[in-house]
């Protein structure tokens, strides 16, 4: 697997795909039991058309900045406190290093998108 198809995927799957789930669940949820859930749906609820879209593409830039940052992590470009050796992602049928440029890689894709 090349980088720029394992960034392809988490896009496609960890932000596209979780929108589309939160979107989905906000929409179609009536109760809920997790207190988070209670919290947000009735303030979902009393959102308006825009409001919701708006708070939609929050999500979304949280999501974006999220994996952004586990892939710098990744990459060895974001400093977290507890790791202090270098990771190394390969794939079974290459063991050719593919965390090198992963976070450039998806804020690419997402500045194309």
């Amino acid at each position: 697997m090349k980088p720029e198809q394992l960034v392809e995927i988490l896009n496609r799957d960890v932000i596209e795909g979780n929108l589309d789930l939160y979107r989905n669940l906000l929409e179609t949820t009536n109760q809920a039991t997790d207190p988070v859930w209670k919290g947000i749906l009735p303030m979902y609820i009393n959102l308006t058309k825009s409001e919701r879209e708006i708070f939609l593409r929050f999500l979304k830039i949280v999501e974006i900045n999220t994996l952004s940052h586990v892939l710098g992590i990744l990459d060895g470009t974001t400093y977290v406190d507890g790791i202090d050796e270098d990771l190394i992602l390969t794939t079974n049928n290459d063991n050719k290093k593919i965390n090198v440029y992963l976070q450039d890689l998806f804020l690419a894709l997402i500045e194309k998108k």
